[in-house]
């Protein structure tokens, strides 16, 4: 009797570890498969058609693209890269007019022209070389310009009015005593402080590389997760995973990778706060960080520098030395069209010059298949047990075990490739903008211990006005975050899609022009008395973000200036 109990004991245990095996991530210590992790959320940026090109032409997903080239390399990218070029040229036309356009939306632009194998020259002498602008946007705009640099290789010109050398002596200058940096004030910014570690990793300079292991020294003795203005969070997670792969601590990189499981959603995707719902913006970065513990095994870092792709398809093997160390990281990357050998990363490998299929792999229906079979053991096991030990008692759960086993089929399970495989229907394009103009002629209301003047844009444009093709049933939040991942701005929020609050838009807080201060959004002119996360939108709406500094009053939210004392 005994033999039976320990049986049945071990088949209900069977059952939990295959439902968490089956909607859980398969994060591997022990095996260190992040490329097979990377491949996971590939899937989540991947089209009706399961193959990522023509879906990141699609969806603009820039970083998921330039992950996605580092490890496969660019082969079927011609639509995607064109579209980056006309998205420089339009840029270009707008600085050549004297307009103004945020300097790291020209460093980014380079960097993924580089890593596609596409002439990057213009995008860094605009973004970096000749642009007087770096300050304007703040501290963040220095060290992409680094790391722009860095990955391409460009080199400046006699006339450049910035260089490597000049940006590398700005930013270790801006490192605070502990380590760490920020954007403005005395305390340490996990993701500032991580993005200027593996900026400083590359560069060419003893000091740069000194300052960036005290800067992954600061973050090495956080505990308790990564935060971002007190609030533990997936992408400052992510970022921290880059930097102390690129400085060469790959322990804890890893500690902190295992980190992101808490962030995962049944869909494939990952969510900014643990309890969330899934968040495109934290589910690239998430992807970014896997990708960097994947080219580590290969000796390659995330933003080191790249060798000359070439834009058409060879059958020539990659065979470069790689030298690689805690202090440096530099390396080759495969010239587009050759197999990019990665045993080391989970014998997961890439055949460029094959066509761009993507293997089905693990499906909805061997999840369904597994709970099925687990759940239908155990409730055999179950009323074997309620029959030889006339137990009564374990006839409901046998019951309850045996509808599981049917009822599974009843439910639409998808793994996150199928689930992205799926065409969306009925989509609408709203217009999208958000905005501080109210704060322009109060700024010597600022507080700079909340927002830094230098990040307040000159027009008091955050996000510029722009067209978005969302699926139906989208909120306003939803709204704000495709625009913000589309122009490469920053948002900060806390709770889920679901009753949201946004604290901070492009560095721009809440508080940071007195206690009745900070972001309002509005459709078609009026102010929804409910979340963003809760307003459904419609085709042709115009969702506009305003920041505030007297509770709506200065913006036109007529509500608030009749019921607000």
């Amino acid at each position: 009797m005994k033999k039976i109990e320990t049986a049945v004991s071990a088949v209900c245990i069977a059952v939990i570890i295959a439902v968490q095996a089956a909607f859980s991530t398969a994060f591997a210590a022990d095996t260190g498969d992040w490329a097979g992790l990377a491949e996971e959320c590939f899937g989540y940026f991947s089209g009706s058609d399961g193959e990522f090109w023509s879906s990141a032409a699609d969806s603009n997903a820039d970083w998921a693209a330039y992950c996605y080239a580092r490890l496969h390399g660019s082969e079927g990218s011609e639509a995607y890269a064109s579209q980056l070029e006309n998205r420089l040229s339009e840029l270009a036309e707008t600085v050549s007019s004297g307009g103004f356009v945020k300097p790291t939306e020209l460093q980014r632009t380079g960097i993924f022209l580089a890593a596609l194998g596409h002439e990057p020259s213009q995008a860094v002498e605009l973004g970096v070389f000749q642009s007087e602008t770096l300050g304007r946007q703040g501290f963040n705009a220095y060290i992409w310009a680094l790391i722009a640099l860095n990955v391409t290789g460009e080199t400046a010109p006699d006339n450049a009015l910035n260089t490597a050398q000049s940006l590398t002596e700005y930013i270790v200058a801006s490192q605070h005593e502990d380590g760490s940096f920020s954007l403005f004030g005395d305390g340490g910014d996990v993701d500032i402080t991580s993005a200027a570690v593996y900026a400083l990793t590359s560069a060419d300079s003893d000091e740069a590389r000194e300052a960036a292991q005290r800067g992954a020294d600061w973050l090495c003795a956080i505990e308790g997760g990564y935060t971002s203005m007190g609030v533990r969070n997936c992408e400052s997670t992510a970022q921290a995973v880059i930097a102390l792969a690129a400085a060469g601590r790959t322990e804890k990189a890893e500690e902190a990778a295992l980190q992101l499981s808490e962030y995962r959603r049944p869909d494939g995707g990952y969510a900014h706060l643990p309890d969330g719902d899934t968040n495109r913006m934290a589910t690239v970065q998430t992807l970014e960080a896997f990708t960097a513990l994947a080219l580590s095994q290969r000796g390659e870092g995330l933003f080191s520098a790249l060798t000359a792709v070439s834009p058409e398809p060879s059958s020539q093997e990659d065979s470069s030395d790689v030298d690689v160390s805690a202090d440096s990281q530099t390396a080759d990357v495969p010239e587009r069209g050759s197999t990019a050998d990665t045993a080391d990363s989970g014998g997961e490998q890439s055949a460029a010059s094959a066509a761009p299929e993507q293997p089905q792999g693990f499906t909805g229906t061997h999840i369904k298949l597994i709970v099925s079979a687990a759940s239908g053991l155990a409730a055999a096991g179950m009323l074997a047990a309620a029959i030889i030990r006339r137990k009564k008692v374990l006839i409901p759960v046998a019951v309850l075990l045996a509808a599981v086993c049917g009822g599974v089929w009843l439910l639409d399970i998808r793994t996150p490739a199928e689930y992205y495989e799926q065409e969306v229907t009925g989509g609408m394009e709203v217009t999208f903008s958000a905005d501080c103009r109210s704060v322009l002629g109060r700024m010597d209301t600022i507080d700079p211990s909340v927002n830094q003047p230098s990040v307040i844009p000159p027009d008091g444009v955050v996000i510029a006005e722009c067209t978005l093709s969302l699926p139906e049933g989208s909120s306003a939040f939803d709204a704000l975050i495709t625009a913000a991942r589309q122009q490469q701005v920053r948002v900060d929020y806390t709770g889920s899609s679901w009753g949201t609050y946004v604290r901070s838009i492009g560095y721009i807080s809440e508080f940071g022009f007195g206690e009745l201060s900070g972001w309002m959004y509005r459709v078609n002119g009026e102010f929804p008395q409910v979340y963003a996360g809760e307003f459904t939108l419609h085709e042709g709406d115009v969702v506009e973000f305003v920041y505030t500094c007297d509770l709506g009053r200065d913006v036109g939210d007529s509500y608030n200036a009749e019921n607000a004392g």
